[in-house]
């Protein structure tokens, strides 16, 4: 982003807005329905193992939900230089009835008057074949809206008598378990990958995973060890999380964690509002 806005800088460009944040979910979440003239996906991660492949972008979803963001007659370019993602590409596009390939083929070798990123030229020069994949909105598929609502910041209060080392080494035990939730029609994952116990001012630390459909997010949950017999859990200030339905469960399961095994520690108060 830094380089990106260097650049908007140097050329005096104000007509660029960026975003950053999961493609997926913003698709859905942010644009409105035929709103989008063209939209370029270049080089998204192929993730080339199998057990990996749902973690790739370009997916059935995510497609029917890109043409309903297309205006009618608008563009989508994939570019790729992985055979095996191109392929899985082709396979999707070939299988959904609102995109049609501009040419009679569904990928090309070389788009005439494109201009290639550096990551793009590097390929080249080296002979990778680049698959390119331009496909235009044919038909107006039903729009089906769904927004996720973003609340409050979730905090939890505990409070009563309590041995920090048994929290941390109980909580420590519970990483890499994973938790599957249904919330509404969508999937929720939700894996505490590590636990850091030893830092100053009386502070432990969670790092979590939480996807929530096509939205994965990274974060950690503090806990704040007071003297008064409390103890606040709450988001770290660390990867910016959206305070969704999944965040606010993983907040959640962390008060249940604790007070699981810790029976003289009772709520004092919650925002999660579940």
């Amino acid at each position: 982003m830094r380089r990106l806005f260097k650049r908007l800088n140097a050329q005096n460009t104000n007509h660029v807005r960026a975003i950053e944040g999961d493609a997926a979910y913003l698709l859905q979440h942010v644009f409105a329905p035929q709103s989008l003239s063209e939209v370029w996906i270049n080089f998204s991660d192929p993730w080339p193992k199998e057990r990996h492949h749902n973690r790739r972008l370009i997916q059935d979803t995510f497609v029917k939900i890109l043409a309903e963001r297309l205006k009618p007659g608008g563009e989508v370019t994939i570019a790729t230089d992985h055979a095996d993602y191109a392929t899985w590409i082709t396979d999707i596009l070939t299988r959904q009835s609102h995109l049609q390939s501009i040419y009679a083929t569904p990928s090309v070798h070389q788009l005439p008057g494109r201009t290639p990123t550096k990551y793009e030229q590097k390929a080249i020069d080296a002979g990778v074949p680049i698959h390119y994949f331009v496909w235009r909105q044919k038909s107006e598929p039903s729009v089906e809206t769904r927004i996720q609502k973003v609340g409050n910041m979730p905090n939890i209060v505990l409070e009563g008598a309590y041995q920090r080392e048994d929290i941390l080494t109980h909580i420590a035990r519970a990483t890499d378990q994973v938790w599957r939730e249904t919330h509404g029609d969508m999937q929720v994952v939700i894996k505490m990958t590590d636990i850091y116990g030893q830092l100053p001012d009386n502070h432990g630390l969670i790092s979590v995973m939480v996807r929530e459909g096509e939205l994965v997010q990274y974060f950690g949950i503090s806990l704040l060890f007071r003297k008064n017999n409390q103890l606040l859990i709450k988001l770290a200030p660390m990867g910016q999380p959206r305070p969704t339905w999944g965040i606010k469960k993983a907040v959640q399961k962390v008060a249940d964690l604790i007070l699981e095994t810790h029976p003289h520690l009772w709520l004092a108060s919650s925002t999660v509002g579940l």
